[in-house]
């Protein structure tokens, strides 16, 4: 028998948030309090909840609510108003990806200088290698990687922003970014569009990159340079073995930078913890138990920065955005097996990008 008062039911928002569940939901009993709605059912009473439940969440989405799942000792969905949100205009991608785009060109000039011979055009000479072999490879790789979260995202119906770049003031012998991000603006509806959005930016940047390693090798190999002086020196992950792509010899050449940045991106964004989106990947796939391995992976963290600081921050931002992964709506139904195929593909990515002391100085 299901309950809920009378008085309750006269509101009007109420009337069609109960309305709409309850041609999804077969319910026994609800709850109303004065933020959320919670309606309790059981699931001999409810065949293909996990469908249902998608087409519940869209319709509930279009009408600023957003409904939870939940399946412990007690088996409910619990239905919230979505707070009003103001989000950035795209001026703000556009300004972003223009600084980042002049902070990597001037960073690029830098790496460039070795390069090109002196002249009374080497200023705009060396201006034309940072933009075709630093800043264009680097930007696209990383435009990319999160394109490929972006479109999933839409495919699944889950609004995102479009890409914000984060230019960084070039210091001597710094990249010019700290990279890219977009901002998803509805939570993942379950664990298979977490598992799927999660794992798109890496693949898409991954094979953005893989055709770039042949072309910077070559160019490495045929572009004379006039200096031999350089402040740092790289490690080569498993890939570069794996496609037989010598380990380059100082001065490095801009693109080989600019594409060893993207496949280290690649790494840094698949280690499995909080948000990052190995932990998007992971806790898909995994669910709760992933918190333990996102422990885990933070130690190592930790460890690994002994021999280089970097991790150590890592770490810390991870810690700071929250080692925890949130839940899907419905994060009671498990993902099939394509999704197991994609959390496969992205370790051997993970694998194959990893080199536990990137560079040293």
């Amino acid at each position: 028998m299901e309950r809920t008062s009378e008085i309750e039911l006269e509101n009007p928002s109420v009337k069609e948030v109960v309305s709409l569940v309850k041609e999804y939901v077969d319910t026994y009993e609800i709850e109303v309090s004065p933020f959320s709605i919670k309606f309790k059912f059981l699931d001999n009473d409810n065949p293909d909840l996990s469908r249902k439940f998608g087409e519940l969440s869209r319709g509930l989405s279009e009408r600023g609510y957003v409904p939870q799942l939940v399946k412990d000792y007690e088996h409910y969905i619990m239905v919230s108003k979505v707070p009003k949100r103001k989000f950035a205009s795209i001026k703000v991608n556009i300004i972003l990806l223009i600084l980042t785009i002049l902070s990597t060109l001037y960073a690029g000039y830098l790496f460039s200088e070795d390069f090109v011979a002196p002249g009374p055009d080497v200023f705009l000479r060396t201006l034309l290698y940072s933009a075709l072999f630093f800043s264009a490879p680097l930007l696209t790789i990383l435009g990319v990687h999160e394109l490929g979260h972006y479109f999933v995202a839409r495919h699944y119906g889950v609004r995102a922003s479009l890409p914000f770049f984060i230019p960084f003031i070039p210091l001597a012998y710094s990249i010019g970014t700290f990279g890219a991000f977009i901002s998803l603006r509805d939570p993942f509806p379950n664990r298979k569009v977490m598992t799927n959005i999660g794992a798109a930016g890496p693949i898409a940047g991954f094979l953005t990159a893989l055709p770039l390693l042949f072309v910077a090798d070559y160019l490495q190999k045929t572009m004379i340079h006039v200096s031999t002086f350089s402040p740092y020196f790289l490690n080569y992950p498993f890939i570069y073995d794996l496609l037989h792509l010598l380990p380059v010899e100082p001065p490095v050449f801009p693109m080989v930078l600019s594409v060893w940045v993207g496949i280290f991106a690649t790494a840094m964004n698949l280690i499995p913890v909080g948000q990052l989106d190995g932990g998007h990947v992971l806790r898909g796939i995994l669910g709760r138990k992933s918190i333990i391995i996102s422990y885990v992976f933070l130690l190592i963290l930790f460890y690994l920065g002994l021999n280089y600081f970097g991790w150590i921050l890592i770490a810390i931002l991870v810690m700071f955005l929250g080692l925890e992964h949130p839940p899907a709506l419905d994060d009671s139904t498990p993902v099939g097996a394509k999704e197991i195929v994609i959390g496969l593909i992205v370790l051997a990515m993970f694998i194959l990008s990893f080199t536990p002391v990137p560079f040293y100085i």
